[in-house]
């Protein structure tokens, strides 16, 4: 009290009462060190556990959304495939109704021949049967073991090894990529596949090297599709120029508190408002049209949480990773430099780039990285694609595609004539 009675009487400079200010904090300090050092451990025991505990229930969460029991299709490709990605999109509204667990779709390069598979939760093998035939009635649809019993049930191996990766959108989920329409013409011998060039990939593989391409997908439903709606509309709303409602929350209020609980003594207080948005229109270039555009287009439609999951494999003597760059290839005929595009996500990908025990850790990350894709678990990140996007990644080559690693059925299976003698 002296030294603040000193201070107003001029006794005492503003430099010497802050400097015994800061004293006298420094020794509350100490003091609250002190004494409720064990507070601090407290809080942060609680961080950790808490933590661990969000952690686990995620693991807990993972394990019941993961299918026990698989049944494994494999569809055989005709020659009369006029259908356009269009109707694969059609599929995929279909598939939108399943209400348990997820699909794995896989294409399969192996002994220099393409292979499309469908892996399906037990029980749900007939709601997939019946949307594929439903648009694509040339098409057969045969019970086969999983393809990963002719490959091997375990790698990398001493005379096997692969690479693997999973990959993401670039930027964020309502971003669409380039889908099939932007590749279609009217005139059918002016169309392109998007399919083709990875499929002619295949081709200059060895008989002994693989390429496997999972597409894990989920119906995006409840409050996920919420989130991404909301976030997606908030996008638009900037794109436009109006400005955002700001949502007031308790810890708006507490700051608020305590802002004006340092400057009240010369300041009357301030308290948060909601904001509203601004009516008035905004000046928009023909990008940002696009790219409005482009995001209503997106979610407009059925949308799917998905993963995706490449790994290529061979004999060691026949290793070369040169080969991947084909489908980063494939991938980056969707990329836009306006919207979305597909990335690696390094996690993931089977690389260690320093670090102690560098190719002890490659070899874990390379077995858990085959193990899951083995067992067809859901991969670490997942991206959001709508059925227009799902089918521009994942649909039968049409008629044109002649690669000689595309093996088409001869024949094509029909109903017996209906006045046909019993």
């Amino acid at each position: 009290m002296e030294v603040f009675s000193s201070l107003f009487s001029g006794n005492v400079s503003a430099i010497t009462f802050f400097r015994l200010f800061f004293n006298y904090c420094f020794v509350v300090f100490k003091l609250i060190i002190r004494e409720f050092w064990w507070l601090i451990l407290l809080f942060i025991s609680a961080y950790f556990y808490f933590r661990l505990k969000l952690r686990y229930q995620k693991i807990v969460k993972t394990k019941k959304e993961e299918v026990k029991q698989w049944t494994t299709l494999e569809i055989k490709v005709n020659l009369d495939i006029y259908q356009t990605p269009k109707a694969m999109a059609q599929v995929f509204s279909g598939l939108h109704a399943l209400s348990k667990g997820y699909l794995t779709l896989g294409i399969l390069g192996y002994e220099q021949t393409v292979h499309f598979f469908v892996c399906v939760p037990f029980g749900y093998k007939y709601l997939v049967e019946s949307q594929f035939y439903a648009h694509y009635p040339e098409i057969e649809i045969t019970e086969v073991p999983d393809y990963f019993g002719s490959i091997l049930p375990i790698a990398p191996t001493k005379n096997i090894d692969f690479w693997g990766s999973e990959f993401v959108l670039e930027k964020s989920d309502y971003f669409p990529i380039k889908t099939y329409s932007y590749f279609e013409e009217v005139k059918e011998e002016k169309r392109i596949d998007p399919l083709a060039s990875f499929i002619e990939s295949i081709t200059i593989l060895s008989p002994r090297e693989v390429f496997l391409v999972q597409i894990i997908i989920k119906p995006l439903e409840g409050d996920k599709e919420k989130k991404f709606l909301e976030s997606a509309k908030e996008e638009i709303n900037k794109l436009l120029g109006k400005a955002p409602v700001k949502k007031l929350t308790f810890a708006d209020w507490v700051a608020a508190f305590f802002a004006n609980l340092l400057v009240a003594w010369y300041k009357l207080p301030e308290w948060p408002e909601t904001s509203k948005p601004d009516g008035s229109a905004a000046t928009v270039s023909s990008i940002e049209k696009e790219k409005i555009e482009a995001i209503n287009n997106k979610i407009s439609q059925l949308a799917f949480e998905t993963g995706i999951r490449f790994l290529y494999l061979a004999p060691k003597e026949e290793y070369n990773e040169v080969k991947v760059s084909s489908f980063y290839a494939f991938l980056q005929q969707f990329a836009s430099k306006n919207l979305n595009s597909f990335i690696a996500n390094k996690e993931a990908t089977t690389e260690i780039d320093k670090g102690l025990f560098k190719a002890r850790r490659l070899l874990f990350k390379k077995l858990t990285f085959y193990q899951a894709a083995r067992t067809h678990s859901l991969t670490s990140k997942t991206c959001i694609l709508n059925m227009e996007e799902l089918a521009t990644l994942y649909h039968f080559p049409m008629l044109k595609v002649k690669a000689p690693a595309l093996s088409r059925q001869l024949y094509r299976k029909s109903e017996p004539p209906s006045n046909l003698p019993i």
